[in-house]
This record gives structure tokens, sequence and C-alpha cells, in this order.
């Protein structure tokens, strides 16, 4: 009688030292993550009943899928907005989604946070600059439009900078994207309910990291074979007029407030970056619904070729394990590529 003890004893001792490791697995790994240490996950966001787009809860902190949040009382990432809307007061809308929000880095590594500092460097102390960070994740362009007409009139902007991500619009970078990245066997078995459930650990996304880490060489020649015949995507030109209504009333809205001005911009994907080639027709699609409306657009895929490839192997720009999110040194270049672009406009000099 005495083994069924034994084995009983053996099992939880086992057990309590797996559970032990896995604990100290998932301290550890929340710990390294960017931003002050947090012991669990808090949803960030307020869901609406009535068809509202979801929105960051105003004044939050905490940590929610490895990114560390902080929003103001308007629900904007970053401190609270000190407008005073003098004439030497410089503001600036930053729109977009989750790039813009900067999901994975810290608020001070997102390229708002970043082209602000640029823009104070460069006006100097005379005048004051604010970037109000419109981002949130999973927006594109019809969230973009209202959460501009929701906000707007708080921040009543001088300059308005839209960032796309590719996934806005339908082209051959996008399905590419999605057959070999989203269509996963293990994607597949899990629902997204249960990954959504797992992505609350902060073991489970260090292991999904390394795991896409690992895998993105295979990935980009896997991308690189398919993406010949993808070129040749017929484009929905429904999506692509929807979305040029939408940057037109961001436009509009935006010279309201005594003719400010408006800029757009194009997030590359990973494999925009370091594949030998890629289709550059979204970013050319983009730059033709720009000139039709006088908006001038900022191609970012050729800035990131050039600065990763100047080293081998390349430089990192992107997150570790993350086919979409720049890094901060990737968030710098957006900042100062669009710092340089309003700069050459003279889109900064005090009327």
């Amino acid at each position: 009688m005495r083994w069924p003890r034994n084995l009983r004893k053996k099992l939880t001792i086992s057990f309590v030292s797996l559970l032990v490791l896995f604990l100290l697995g998932e301290l550890t790994a929340r710990a390294v993550e960017p931003g002050p240490f947090s012991l669990w996950d808090t949803a960030p966001y307020l869901h609406h009943d009535d068809g509202r787009a979801h929105r960051h809860k105003p004044d939050f902190s905490g940590r929610w899928d490895g990114t560390w949040y902080e929003t103001n009382s308007f629900g904007m990432r970053g401190p609270e907005l000190d407008l005073t809307h003098k004439v030497s007061e410089l503001r600036v809308a930053c729109i977009g989604d989750s790039c813009t929000f900067g999901k994975g880095v810290v608020e001070d590594h997102s390229w708002p946070r970043q082209l602000e500092r640029l823009l104070a460097a460069d006006l100097g102390p005379d005048r004051e600059v604010v970037c109000a960070n419109l981002g949130v994740n999973g927006y594109s362009g019809a969230t973009y439009r209202r959460i501009f007409a929701d906000l707007g009139d708080q921040v009543r902007p001088h300059l308005v900078v839209v960032g796309y991500n590719l996934n806005d619009f339908p082209n051959a970078i996008k399905a590419v994207d999605e057959k070999v990245f989203q269509e996963r066997g293990l994607r597949k078995l899990l629902s997204q309910d249960l990954r959504d459930r797992l992505g609350r650990l902060a073991l489970y996304r260090f292991a999904r990291q390394t795991y896409y880490h690992l895998k993105r060489r295979s990935d980009w020649e896997k991308a690189e074979q398919l993406a010949g015949g993808a070129a040749d995507q017929a484009l929905d030109s429904d999506v692509w007029r929807q979305q040029e209504e939408h940057l037109i009333a961001i436009r509009d809205q935006a010279a309201s407030y005594d003719g400010a001005k408006t800029v757009v911009f194009l997030f590359p994907y990973e494999s925009q970056v370091y594949l030998d080639g890629y289709d550059s027709t979204p970013i050319e699609r983009l730059k033709e619904v720009g000139a039709r409306n006088d908006i001038p657009v900022i191609d970012l895929a050729e800035l990131f070729r050039e600065h990763a490839r100047s080293e081998d192997p390349p430089r990192e720009l992107f997150l570790r394990g993350d086919r979409y999110h720049p890094n901060p040194e990737g968030y710098h270049l957006v900042a100062q590529r669009v710092f340089e672009e309003l700069q050459a406009r003279g889109w900064l000099s005090e009327e």
C-alpha cells in the first residue's frame, strides 16, 4: 500500500516543481517586456454596444499584450495634453493604428513622441510643441476619420499626420502575408478566443515571438515564391474609393482649423524591407490618391530598405518575432522622415 502514496507524493512534487518553473518563467518574461513590471494584463479598451469602434479607457495605466499603456483623460496614449492654443504652440495630430499607437514599445519610443522631440529641438524654446497620439490598435480608414471627428476640436491641430498600414488596403503584399504568416497550422487549430486568452501570458508571448523569429527566414522565402503570382491580384477599387473618401474628410476637417495641413505615409511590412523585391503597387496607388487630393504621401519602404541593408547582416528595424510593428529604431526612422517632410514644405514656420 506504500507505492500509491509514494506515487502520489512524486506526482505532487513534480506538479509543484512545474508550477514553480512556470511562475518563474512568467515573472521573468514579464520583467523583460518594455515598461513597468506588472503581474497581470488588464484590457485597456472601452467597447460600445451601439456599434461605435472601441476606444482606449481614459486615464488608464497597465499592461496588455506585451505593451505598457498609459492614457490621458482623452484616452490618447501619452501625458495629459496641456493645450494653450496660443499662436506660439505647434499642435500635431498623429492618426493611425497600432503602429502609430506604438504597440510593443514604451510610449517614449513611439513615432509621435519622437517626432515631438525632433520638432521641439528644431523650433527652440520659444515654441511649444504638442503631438497628440490618436493611434488605436485595430483602426483603419473609417475609424481614423471617426476618432479625428471626435477629438479634433480638442486638439485643433496645425498639422495632421496619418500613418496608414498595408492591411488598410487590398494588395498583393497583404495577400501574401495572410497566406504565409496568418494561415499557420497551429493558428488554425487554436481559436481566436483561445489565442486571446493565452496572449495574456507573457510566457506565451515570448514563446510566440521566439517561434516567429526562428521561422522568419523560411517565411520570407515562401513569401518571395508567392509574391510573383500575387502581384497580379486585382485591386478592389471600391475599397480604395472608400479610403479616399475617409482621407478627404480628414483633410477637410484639418483645413477647417485655420488651414491645417495633412500628410500621409504608409508603414512597410517586414517582408518589404528584407526581401530582394516587393510589390510597390500599394504605395503607388496611395500616391495617386494623394496627388488627386493635394495630400503629400511619404514612401517609407525604400528608406527602411536602405537603412536595414546598410550593414551585413541587415539591421533589425522590427520587433522580435513581429512582422508589422517597428522597434524603437524603426520608429525613429518614421519620425525623422516625417520631420524632414514637414520642414521641406515650410510647414513649421510660425505664421
